[in-house]
């Protein structure tokens, strides 16, 4: 397996239900099905979808869960209750246990936007240990306070980095000091929305007919620029491989990947996704994966 293919395992977090896909419910049960089982099944993640929808999932996804074995694995977008939120996921894992008649699933990560320390505390204190917490900083300037926080606790950070209007998406210096400040503080994080192109460009921002452009992050840009940083690049090192709009610029090999003169080497890849950035959540999980292959990065 390439340096890239295994630094690539499990980091496409299935979110077909949401903008600009917005999938029914039962499409996107199955093609995250397809996708299990497909030739690129390495590179799929969890399958992310709101709590207040774990019970029409379970009535749809029933007859393809597997009764033995590995779960299939989600990823819960919570709300503001918390409470409703974990009782949703509580039951959803009662309900999905291993021989279950109901078939076996696990929702085992939490996502959550927060905005204060009282947001983090209370997050943490809600779920279990064997929940994994991703919490989403409010967009700011300043995001360093709320990442020392998350840094007190054992829950990661969530960085949103698009969606389907121009302004959605952040300034590279905002993504760059998030991340500076994520490995400062040895938080992980997972990104999310507008990552559904390999290499940062210009892309309609929805699938419509005539749909607006604008600038837009590749998910291989924010991964890595985040192996850089922890590699100990220089901030204009990290700066320039995010603002990369050239694949040639990236080169993959059996020592590791290459940005210009910049390399981050095997060894160090693997520490990359397990302690700093550890997956993105998109909407397709075809059109991230097709790109790669066409740019005979994996």
């Amino acid at each position: 397996m390439s340096s890239l293919r295994a630094f690539l395992a499990g980091i496409i977090d299935y979110a077909g239900l949401f903008p600009p896909a917005a999938l029914e419910m039962s499409s996107a049960v199955h093609a995250y099905a397809e996708h299990r089982s497909g030739k690129d099944s390495d590179l799929l993640g969890r399958f992310v979808i709101p709590d207040a929808r774990l019970d029409e999932f379970s009535a749809v996804a029933s007859a393809l869960l597997p009764r033995h074995g590995e779960p299939w694995r989600l990823s819960a977008i919570g709300g503001e209750d918390l409470q409703l939120t974990k009782a949703a996921i509580d039951h959803f894992n009662s309900a999905h246990a291993e021989s279950s008649h109901a078939g076996h699933a696990v929702c085992d990560t939490v996502e959550l936007r927060v905005s204060s320390h009282d947001d983090i505390r209370n997050a943490v204190k809600t779920f279990d240990e064997d929940v994994s917490l991703f919490l989403e900083i409010a967009p700011t300037p300043e995001p360093g306070y709320l990442i020392s926080a998350i840094s007190d606790t054992p829950a990661s950070a969530k960085l949103r980095t698009g969606g389907v209007i121009e302004s959605a998406i952040p300034s590279p210096d905002h993504v760059l000091k998030f991340i500076e400040l994520c490995v400062d503080n040895g938080v992980p994080f997972k990104a999310t929305a507008g990552l559904h192109h390999a290499i940062r460009g210009r892309y309609p921002l929805t699938y419509e007919p005539g749909a607006p452009t604008a600038m837009m992050f590749g998910y291989l840009n924010i991964f890595f620029a985040a192996a850089f940083c922890a590699a100990g690049s220089s901030p204009s090192a990290v700066l320039g491989a995010l603002e990369e709009t050239d694949a040639a610029q990236f080169r993959c090999d059996d020592a590791g990947v290459w940005w210009k003169d910049h390399v981050v080497i095997h060894d160090q890849l693997s520490v990359v996704r397990q302690a700093v950035a550890t997956s993105f959540g998109s909407c397709s999980f075809s059109e991230p994966v097709e790109e790669a292959h066409n740019l005979h990065l994996i």
